[in-house]
């Protein structure tokens, strides 16, 4: 009830807004319309009166809601008219056409003429479009005295029309579909009709207080309204929770826990822990499960659990405290509760849960209540805060950052779904149908635990695919009075209404689209929401508060991308948005538009095309009597905005731009897609004389901007920041006084002529200083005193330094951010006048960010160094000034970032106490720059806190740098202490010393091109923290570089071109998982330093070693029995490991082969101590090695000593080897004779390329684990045999991968009807058939596979085949048996035709692949035709890669019969 006198409260304030300040009264006094006019005003301001007094008194009921609506659309009209009314004055003011001024005033008679005149114009225009003009031609065509009964029947249809006069920027609606429009160019230009105004004027105003009567009538009998505590909504949580298990919570419980028992907050003071995040994400569970725990409650003397809710009451909680609070005995009575509270807890460790504050009104009440509480003696009380609002989260903590909950991860989640659905958690065997809806409408539902409960709960009712899909589309969860849209809503209505209008309207935006903070500012804009409270507020100033308000309610969330902020709204905020948005805003998604519920009240529009397809006879006539059916129910020509969001096919934007042809209130118009010119969709373009905020976007650079946008004269935003067509703008860009926004690429800026006028800019991102001989002067700038954002180009055309201050910069106090440029490429210098114009630019003090470029004066102006005038500065840069002299930033106190570029002549960089709040330090092309210079002296104080808040260093190409400002250490704890980003690079004279415990407190540390260092780079993330080493020649050991002082948390060492590692680097790795070792001299050093008889282990995990010239072989052998979890072992290019042996240790290696008699054993074993080209596996490798990878091992032997290891020969001992590969190193299987299996039964994946000696795949046969195999140049002579027991009972082949093997499947039969041997009497039993396992395979041998047999063997499971004819030279075309065998594959989705240079034609049959979804046909030029008998019908996608041109074309004629055809 309320929300709707809100809304109507504003509209009738936005009506108001135009006669607010009297100009347009006095100019509708000049048009004979002042009268009228004030009655409207007059009336609106008692409707305004009227909704203040009812805003006093409790109303109710849907008639009331029902009559507060239709006073709104009747303000509506009112704001219509009015600002119609406003743009004809802006038009009369631009054009000098105010001709009724000079007509009024005189009295009587010429009043009396007046009123005929427009009257004969209202008439003769509503007579023009009637067919009465063409009966009059006819019958003086005729000489006819008379009209013809048809034209008298016309004629008297069209006279009542003359009293519905219609505004001239309305035109009459011809029939639905009517192709015939015109063009735009041809419309003639608006005129005002005085009459017609007057009438719609009265009749509004009529309606208006015949509204508002009735209101005042009800009002009467409506007593005073009754504030009620919204807290009273809101349920008081207790400490024991009622969820029978926490999902997905348990690494944040288990932190918060250690951290409060154990950790860091123990031996503190009192500790404030915030738990933060949007409604419905189990905020209060997480924190019940805390509380109750038993080792927290065992930890903490006094527990107290109180719901605060909305309103933070001081006394209120301080009495919950003490009743709580166990009493002592030596506590005195007579005490206030706080003195209470400070003897009971004064020898106490306490823990207090305030659980769901909203807001805290009085700052000093939640300091008294630190102040009480922090009274104890004992260390490591702790209060816990939940709380959806940031702001509060940051007003309360004393940690770091608050503990912030998001959605939960998938798996959880689903976990969390599945048990409030079944009983179980977990899908029945008979309910598998409804997985994927059910993976859909968890999507939908973001991993927020109440979602999952409240949707969960409904899914239950009944596990029908109906069901589920019912809920899903009408998504029943938000009607649940329990669930979680109460508890989104909740938030909602705690919103000012102010900003309930951003976040509600955003609904017309698609839910998961990213959007820039201009994108929601400028929508805000043209809905008129953004309301300036007085003239110091801009527009930007107003919606960047209500965004950031909305981000820190929990509305939108915010990210970064590519260093812009960017805004999503969570799906079920969406939903929210689109349910209390639902009277006035619709989303539809065409062309499913004939389901979608609509309101009458209908003002806002967006449309998604993205599903809407190609055009054709069918969908197009769809789309036309759908819209028809739409236009039934939406009053079109009440429309205020329209937002498309995808492209549209021509034939498709004209039928909806008849559907639009009424649109002519348009406020915000998207069409982001544009491929047709506008008028292809809006008609009526050029009469949209409402609008506000214009958004054009299309990727054909043909297009161009319609010419008519100078004539929008309420235009305030104008986004044309995707326009990649011609942009050229009209030259009367500037009658667009109203234009606060031009969103667009910069250089478009600088084609504004006469920009001086648009007087409420709020940036202009270029300006061209004289770009032409007029409208371009520096004098443009010197009334755009809204700027916040300014950038002068080619400042070297100023000259005097009074034309310079014409500019009026000192004046801007709006203006934030400023650039100025002299192009650094002008023909001539003039460093004199360069220097006075620069002085004469002087700024506001507000400025915060100043960038200077190309200035050629020999020092920094005045207003920058002594006289340092720009206080408010934040962010400096200079490029490519010629300066000796450099600004004084002593007294820059606030400046947080700082960047100098290409400057030759500094030499030091003073370090002064200002740059306290540095965060930010960036130089780059400093020639001269040599030394730091501290402004107490030379040498620095090792206590220093000159850099306490910097957080990214960035020094490039400053090549006399010996260093940072201290010697002998890049990081100081006492300088940069917060230091998260450093980076130095092509600095040859920077010495690096980087100690691991400095650098390990950083995000990332980069260097490259240093002394010694090629790069150095270390970063951390997620998944751990990184370093790589590329060293230069003269690196000789890593201790040049790195100073390991401590334990190191490095998960991934890289080294490249690197000494080797010693065994002290190695001792400090004591987190390490993953090393890479490439193009070095060795892998481990000696020991050295007395450590080798040290025990040691790392948790390595992943090893790669890749081109290394040392003793390889023998210093992974010796490092690799300290790693007891290594899982992966890859090595590459290694040309000194010669030998492998498998599954032993190397002492047991040595001792046991001198007892051995000789042979290969023998000299396999005693190679250890005499070939360094011997790599042994130790035995622990068994059960840990699970990945396996030689390439390019050329001389590289597998050694069997079967005396020495259990299990088997070969690689069986590595029995947890799960994946092997075998590329390019032909001589590995080479001392096998493949008698007998040769790799462990464990593994899953084998792939062997140019690997010698295998003759069949019998050696595989007991491979039952394997489900990929990819043979490759393994021999010509390499068959089949021992396939069938992979693909059969026993096997689990899904992947087959065969080439340089021509006759891999001849003369195979795999004889699917075996025999089964009678286990007593070997007589064979009744045959059974068999299926294969194989899903995919790719092959060059076409002629052995495509044979009946093997093609029937495969039928049922082969879903993916590839064909290479590598093999196939000469052959033109399948014979008949082949193509038999091929049609056989019934199962076969995907077939692809690789490298078949001389077939002609594919094989025939292929529409009998009734399964076939793919067809790919690449490099086959001989091919000039698909096959005759057509392609199946169950075909999706047909991918043809450089083939024949007549193949292509033939393909480009299946565009729309097949869904998708690819052709390169």
């Amino acid at each position: 009830m309320y929300a709707a006198l809100s809304a109507a409260q504003w509209v009738v304030g936005k009506a108001l807004a135009p006669v607010a300040d009297g100009v347009l009264g006095v100019w509708a006094a000049t048009r004979n319309f002042g009268p009228t006019l004030e009655a409207l005003s007059t009336e609106l301001l008692l409707v305004k009166a009227t909704l203040e007094q009812a805003a006093l008194k409790e109303l109710g009921g849907p008639a009331m809601e029902l009559l507060l609506q239709k006073l709104r659309d009747s303000a509506h009209n009112a704001e219509d008219l009015l600002d119609e009314l406003d743009y004809f004055r802006i038009h009369d003011k631009l054009h000098n056409t105010d001709d009724a001024a000079n007509q009024h005033g005189k009295g009587g008679v010429h009043d009396l003429a007046f009123n005929a005149r427009h009257t004969a114009k209202a008439v003769g225009k509503m007579v023009s479009c009637c067919p009465w003009q063409h009966a009059k031609r006819q019958q003086r065509s005729c000489g006819s005295s008379s009209l013809s009964p048809g034209a008298k029947s016309e004629v008297s249809g069209c006279l009542p029309k003359l009293s519905k006069l219609l505004p001239c920027s309305s035109s009459p609606r011809p029939p639905f579909g009517d192709d015939d429009r015109g063009n735009a160019q041809d419309t003639p230009e608006l005129e005002f009709n005085r009459v017609d105004f007057s009438q719609k004027v009265k009749a509004v105003t009529e309606k208006l207080q015949l509204m508002r009567n009735e209101v005042n009538k009800i009002l009467q009998g409506c007593g005073p309204r009754i504030v009620l505590d919204i807290a009273q909504s809101r349920p008081i949580t207790r400490a024991k929770s009622t969820e029978p298990k926490l999902y997905g919570r348990d690494h944040v419980m288990n932190s918060i826990i250690h951290d409060i028992t154990k950790g860091q907050y123990c031996d503190k003071g009192l500790t404030v822990l915030p738990v933060v995040g949007p409604g419905g994400m189990g905020k209060t569970t997480l924190i019940q499960y805390i509380y109750n725990n038993q080792q927290v409650q065992n930890h903490f003397s006094v527990k107290i659990w109180i719901c605060v809710s909305f309103n933070f009451n001081l006394d209120k909680v301080l009495e919950e405290i003490k009743r709580y609070t166990p009493a002592v005995e030596s506590e005195k009575k007579c005490s206030t509760t706080e003195e209470l509270i400070e003897q009971r807890l004064k020898c106490k460790t306490f823990l207090l849960v305030l659980d769901d504050i909203w807001q805290i009104s009085n700052g000093d009440d939640w300091k008294k209540l630190l102040l009480t509480l922090g009274q104890s003696q004992e260390k490591g009380s702790v209060i816990l805060v939940t709380t959806r609002l940031k702001n509060i989260a940051e007003q309360v903590k004393t940690t770091d950052c608050p503990k912030e909950l998001n959605g939960l991860e998938h798996e959880e989640f689903n976990k969390l779904f599945l048990a409030f659905v079944f009983d179980d958690g977990q899908y029945p065997r008979d309910k598998q149908f409804l997985l994927e809806t059910g993976d859909k409408i968890m999507e939908k539902l973001k991993g927020s635990p109440l979602a999952a409960k409240t949707v969960g709960r409904l899914l239950s009712k009944e596990h029908s695919l109906y069901h589920w899909k019912r809920v899903l589309k009408s998504k029943e969860w938000e009607k649940q009075t329990d669930g979680i849209m109460s508890a989104l809503r909740l938030s909602y209505d705690f919103l000012p209404f102010h900003l309930q209008q951003c976040f509600s309207y955003s609904a017309l935006i698609p839910e998961d689209m990213y959007m820039n903070s201009y994108d929601l500012i400028s929508l805000w804009i043209g809905l008129d929401i953004l309301i300036p409270s007085d003239q110091n507020q801009t527009f930007e100033y107003i919606g960047l508060s209500n965004l950031n308000e909305l981000v820190n309610y929990g509305f939108f969330r915010e990210e970064e991308t590519d260093g812009d902020q960017r805004y999503v709204m969570h799906d079920l905020l969406h939903d929210l948005a689109m349910k209390v948005a639902s009277h006035d805003c619709l989303c539809l998604r065409l062309p499913n538009v004939g389901s979608v519920e609509i309101q009458p009240t209908t003002q806002h529009l967006s449309i998604s095309t993205h599903d809407l397809g190609k055009y054709d006879a069918v969908s197009g006539e769809k789309l036309r009597s759908e819209l028809e059916e739409l236009k039934t129910k939406l009053n079109v020509e009440h429309l205020h905005t329209l937002m498309v969001f995808g492209k549209m096919d021509g034939s498709f934007a004209k039928i909806f731009g008849d559907f639009l042809w009424e649109a002519n209130t348009l406020r915000v118009l998207y069409l982001l897609d544009m491929t047709y010119p506008m008028e292809s969709m809006i008609h009526n373009f050029s009469r949209l004389v409402h609008l506000r905020c214009l958004c054009l976007g299309t990727c054909d650079r043909e297009m161009h901007l319609p010419l008519n946008i100078s004539k929008f004269y309420h235009l305030r935003v104008l986004d044309l920041e995707q326009w990649c067509g011609s942009s050229d703008l009209p030259r009367d860009m500037s009658n667009l006084a109203k234009l606060c926004h031009i969103h667009a690429r910069s250089e478009l800026h600088s084609d504004i002529y006469n920009v001086g006028k648009l007087k409420l800019l709020e940036e202009l991102k270029v300006f061209r200083v004289n770009k032409k001989s007029e409208g371009f002067e520096p004098k443009q700038l010197e009334h755009l005193s809204k700027l916040r954002e300014l950038v002068i180009y080619n400042l070297e055309r100023i000259h005097t330094k009074e034309e310079a201050a014409q500019a009026k910069l000192m004046e801007k106090r709006y203006l934030r951010r400023l650039t100025l440029d002299w192009d650094s490429n002008r023909s001539s210098l003039e460093p004199g006048v360069e220097a006075a114009v620069l002085e004469s630019l002087q700024l506001h003090g507000d400025l915060q960010v100043l960038c200077i470029r190309g200035h050629g004066g020999p020092s920094c102006p005045t207003w920058l160094g002594d006289e340092f005038a720009v206080e408010g500065l934040q962010s400096l840069f200079l490029d490519g000034v010629s300066w000796e002299v450099f600004p004084s930033l002593g007294k820059a106190w606030d400046l947080r970032e700082l960047c100098f570029e290409d400057i030759d002549r500094l030499k030091e960089f003073i370090i002064v106490k200002s740059f306290c709040m540095l965060t930010k330090l960036i130089l780059i092309g400093l020639g001269s720059f040599e030394k730091w210079v501290y402004t107490g002296g030379d040498l620095l104080p090792p206590d220093a806190h000159m850099f306490p808040l910097l957080q990214v260093l960035v020094i490039r190409k400053c090549p006399k740098l010996l260093g940072l400002p201290f010697s002998n250490h890049i990081v100081s704890p006492d300088w940069f202490p917060k230091l998260q980003e450093l980076e130095v690079s092509d600095c040859p004279e920077f010495l690096p010393v980087i100690h691991i415990s400095r650098i390990e407190r950083l995000h990332s540390v980069t260097m490259k091109c240093v002394k010694m260092l090629k790069e150095f780079a270390y970063s951390k993330s997620s998944g751990g923290a990184e370093l790589k080493i590329t060293g230069e020649s003269d690196l000789l050991s890593l201790d040049q570089v790195l100073v390991f002082d401590k334990e190191t948390v490095t998960e991934k060492l890289t080294l490249e071109r690197c000494p080797p590692l010693g065994l002290k680097h190695l001792l400090m790795l004591t987190s390490l998982r993953t090393l890479i070792v490439e193009n070095s001299v060795g892998l481990v050093g000696p020991p050295g330093g007395g450590q080798s008889d040290v025990e040691w282990q790392l948790p390595v995990e992943y090893i790669k070693i890749n081109d290394l010239n040392g003793n390889s072989g023998k210093e992974l052998t010796e490092l690799l029995p300290h790693l007891p979890k290594l899982s992966k072992l890859e090595i590459v290019r290694c040309k000194n490991i010669k030998r492998l042996v498998v599954g032993v240790d190397v002492q047991q290696t040595t001792s046991e082969a001198s007892e051995m008699g000789g042979g290969e054993i023998t000299a396999a074993a005693a190679a250890e101590e005499h070939d360094d080209g011997v790599l042994l596996f130790p035995a622990h490798l068994r059960d840990s090695l699970q990945e396996l990878d030689f390439s390019s091992c050329s001389e590289l032997v597998l050694v069997d000593p079967p005396t020495l290891v259990p299990g088997g020969g070969g690689l069986q001992a590595l029995r947890s080897l799960q994946r092997l590969k075998i590329y390019n190193s032909p001589k590995f299987l080479s001392t096998f004779f493949f008698s007998c299996h040769s790799f462990p039964s464990s593994l899953q994946s084998l792939v062997l390329w140019d690997v010698k000696g295998l003759r069949t795949l019998e050696p595989l046969s007991n491979l039952s684990s394997l489900t990929r195999l990819e043979l490759f140049k393994c021999g010509e002579d390499l068959k089949c045999e021992g396939l069938w027991s992979l693909l059969t009972t026993g096997g689990q082949l899904r992947e087959l991968d065969v080439g340089g093997s021509p006759r891999f499947f001849a003369d195979w039969d795999p004889n699917p009807r075996r025999g089964l041997e009678d286990a007593e009497g070997g007589e064979e039993q009744q045959t059974q058939l068999v299926s294969s396992t194989l899903r995919e395979l790719e092959t060059d041998d076409i002629a052995g596979l495509l044979a009946a047999p093997i093609c029937r063997f495969l039928s049922s499971s082969l879903t993916k085949l590839k064909l290479w004819g590598d093999w196939c030279e000469g052959m033109e075309r399948f014979i008949k048996e082949q193509e038999d065998a091929l049609q056989l594959l019934s199962s076969l989705q995907e077939l692809a035709f690789w490298d078949f240079k001389d077939l002609q034609q594919l094989p025939a049959g292929l529409r009998n692949l009734t399964s076939l979804k793919l067809l790919s046909v690449n490099l086959c030029p001989a091919i000039l035709s698909l096959p005759n008998d057509a392609l199946p019908d169950s075909l999706e996608m047909l991918d043809v890669y450089k083939c024949s041109e007549e193949l292509k074309q033939q393909c480009r004629g299946l565009e729309g019969t097949i869904p998708r055809v690819h052709i390169l």
